[in-house]
């Protein structure tokens, strides 16, 4: 019985809170997944492992499990400007200090993921469990823990010490090894990675011309940072620092509008797609304010703040260059322009040419080519050796036919995520709130016998992904 998980995002949750001073109520942020969600699941779980005759559960976290990216720490009491952009192999001591205190503070004693990560300790270790009536439980078959680390923990894999302690978080065996990035099950015809190899903005090589594609990468591939890296930082992050920085906490608590705004900033995380920042930002139809108010008090200063610090940063330019294709105008072009003129301060940055440069984000977007078509180009897809391939990263649930051979059909598995989304209509101008949750269930031949299935049964799937939400009567 294999069960994969992905994109629990768990993250330190007081470097963007404004507790400030003054009769205001503090703004605190609190995301973080509750620990009563797994308690379900457990619950789930055991009863289909009894059910089905299930000999061992593999449970697989695979990918984004800790949030070593989107976090204030990155810009707080930091006089060497530390980012996460950077190789593996470079990483040193005082980087390596920094992520153990990002890990330490999203496993701080008050926040969910302290009790989340106790209880997943206890399942694997004792093999006991606390179901959602707060009765003490045995799990009916041993569970083996498995971690894949993704794109936002990246770093993970870092250090023997920065492993060490991701280890011993997830009640994993005492090892300094690295950890893998791609797992195989034989029994269920499954191979497991995070997805992050299918987007070539998240990953450092680009295979969407590559067939087939190998089932071990290059390592290399893993280690180096990416463009993604470096937008989620100091760019999505880093909003919330620079709006404090510009507007000051004080005004922030007692302003209305800037209030709103910055508790909007909080939420990006939970966006999707992210392209769609801007429009979140600009389009609140329920709050009373106009786009063009809220762009030039609460928005431009920041954006313009944001631009004077990132139009020559090194890293940006270096990726730029090396995305730019010689011989043909292009995007990238018209980027390295914008970034060398610093066109927002001689043009002006109006609210026209931003809505602009948000609108071609997404129509770029919604052109992407989907990742099922390069888990199609898996090597053991195509030689028929697996049925499934079971990913996340995207955030977007989905089961896919990817292949149909003689071994029978062939699936991408989208795991999706467990934090809370925030889906956008197809115009991009409104957005929702609802809790996700969504985990595969694949048995082996020797599993899940009341299934009525043809005898030789290979594999089965079991498949479950869901959103709830309870909204309120707004006055």
């Amino acid at each position: 019985m294999l069960v994969v998980i992905s994109d629990l995002h768990f993250e330190e949750e007081q470097s963007r809170n404004i507790e400030g001073p003054g009769p205001h109520p503090p703004i605190r942020i609190s995301r973080n997944i509750r620990l009563n969600a797994f308690t379900k699941i457990f619950g789930r779980l055991s009863e289909q492992a009894r059910r089905d005759g299930a000999h061992k559960m593999n449970l697989v976290l695979a990918g984004d499990i800790f949030e070593l990216h989107r976090t204030a720490l990155w810009f707080h009491d930091n006089p060497h400007r530390l980012r996460p952009y950077v190789s593996t192999a470079n990483v040193d001591a005082d980087l390596e200090a920094r992520v153990l205190q990002i890990l330490r503070a999203i496993n701080e004693q008050e926040s969910p993921v302290h009790g989340i990560l106790a209880a997943l300790r206890r399942l694997v270790g004792e093999g006991h469990y606390v179901d959602e009536h707060g009765q003490d439980k045995r799990f009916p078959v041993p569970v083996e823990l498995h971690y894949i680390p993704g794109n936002h923990d990246r770093l993970a894999n870092a250090t023997a010490t920065i492993r060490k302690t991701v280890r011993e978080f997830l009640g994993l065996s005492p090892s300094i090894a690295p950890f893998r990035h791609v797992l195989a099950f034989d029994q269920e015809r499954a191979l497991v990675r995070h997805g992050h190899e299918y987007d070539h903005l998240n990953f450092s090589r680009d295979y969407r011309k590559m067939e087939p594609l190998p089932l071990h990468l290059p390592g290399q591939a893993y280690d180096d940072p990416t463009i993604g890296d470096f937008v989620t930082v100091d760019l999505v992050a880093r909003i919330s620092q620079v709006f404090r920085e510009c507007h000051g906490d004080r005004q922030i608590l007692g302003d209305p509008l800037l209030r709103r705004v910055y508790e909007r900033i909080l939420e990006f995380d939970d966006l999707r797609p992210v392209q769609a920042i801007f429009n979140f930002l600009l389009y609140m139809p329920d709050s009373g304010y106009a786009p063009e108010q809220i762009w030039r008090d609460a928005i431009k200063p920041v954006a313009i703040s944001l631009l004077n610090t990132l139009h020559d940063h090194p890293f940006l330019l270096s990726w730029l260059k090396e995305a730019d294709r010689k011989g043909r105008l292009d995007t990238v072009d018209a980027i390295q322009a914008i970034l060398v003129l610093q066109a927002w301060n001689w043009k002006g940055l109006t609210l026209q040419r931003i809505q602009s440069l948000s609108d071609l984000a997404l129509r770029f977007y919604v052109d992407g080519t989907g990742p099922e078509r390069l888990a199609a180009c898996e090597e053991t897809i195509l030689n028929g050796e697996h049925l499934f391939v079971v990913a996340g990263h995207t955030h977007k649930p989905a089961v896919k036919l990817i292949g149909n051979r003689q071994g029978g059909e062939q699936y991408y598995v989208d795991t999706g995520t467990w934090r809370r989304k925030i889906p956008a209509t197809p115009g991009f101008k409104s957005f929702g709130r609802v809790k996700s949750l969504t985990y595969a269930v694949i048995y082996g031949p020797g599993e899940d016998p009341s299934n009525p299935l043809v005898p030789g049964k290979i594999a089965s799937l079991d498949y479950w992904t869901g959103v709830t939400e309870r909204w309120v009567k707004s006055n």
